[in-house]
């Protein structure tokens, strides 16, 4: 598939999709987001050969990521600010931040290839975001009261990671973890937040976005 086939079949899933207009709106800048990651997968193996087909990638992965677009907070006055952790190829923060422009991104991966793969896509695709090549939080530092929203894949230590990450969370502020309903569990406890939902993928017997309301 090239490019325009990608856009066109973006917009076809986005007909019944949460948020489909703006998905389809962004249909473009979604396919070429896309283009760019299989082209470079071929080198850097970014994800696995099963993961890197065309209905697998639209499905599985962009998709998948953009589950989370109901779940961030709305548009306000000056823009929104979101922290990815564990970035790896891109998702899920890349396709959230492509459909939703008001928001600034920052993305924290640990491996320097990702990182100047991530930074491509940034450069191609215009994106506010940022790109640190660290680890969160012994290697990556922050202000407090400086973030909106966090997301991450990073579903072993998920729990952890939102916890370690309260004081940065100004108020209204949430966190999206793309994990499973038995790790949901463990998530919440270890986070000591008692006020989170666990959004199910539909086709998915234990997959889904978890939303955690961070405000402190």
């Amino acid at each position: 598939m090239n490019r325009s086939e990608y856009a066109h079949a973006i917009r076809v899933r986005a007909e019944g999709a949460a948020d489909g207009a703006r998905i389809a709106a962004a249909a473009d800048a979604l396919a070429h987001y896309v283009e760019l990651l299989l082209l470079a997968n071929e080198e850097l193996n970014l994800m696995s050969r099963k993961a890197a087909d065309p209905d697998a990638i639209l499905e599985w992965h962009l998709f998948d990521a953009l589950r989370g677009l109901p779940h961030l907070p709305q548009p306000k006055p000056g823009g929104l600010d979101l922290l990815d952790l564990g970035s790896g190829g891109g998702f899920p923060a890349l396709p959230l931040l492509l459909v939703r422009r008001d928001l600034r991104g920052a993305l924290v991966e640990s491996v320097g290839k990702k990182c100047r793969f991530l930074e491509s896509v940034v450069l191609a695709t215009g994106l506010t975001v940022s790109v640190a090549n660290a680890r969160f939080p012994d290697s990556f530092a922050m202000k407090k009261g400086s973030i909106d929203v966090l997301t991450t894949r990073a579903v072993a230590q998920a729990g952890r990671l939102v916890k370690t990450a309260l004081p940065l969370f100004r108020p209204g502020g949430r966190a999206l973890l793309w994990t499973t309903e038995p790790l949901f569990e463990k998530a919440r406890q270890e986070s000591g937040i008692h006020r989170a939902a666990f959004h199910s993928t539909p086709g998915s017997e234990a997959r889904g976005v978890a939303v955690f309301e961070c405000s402190t």
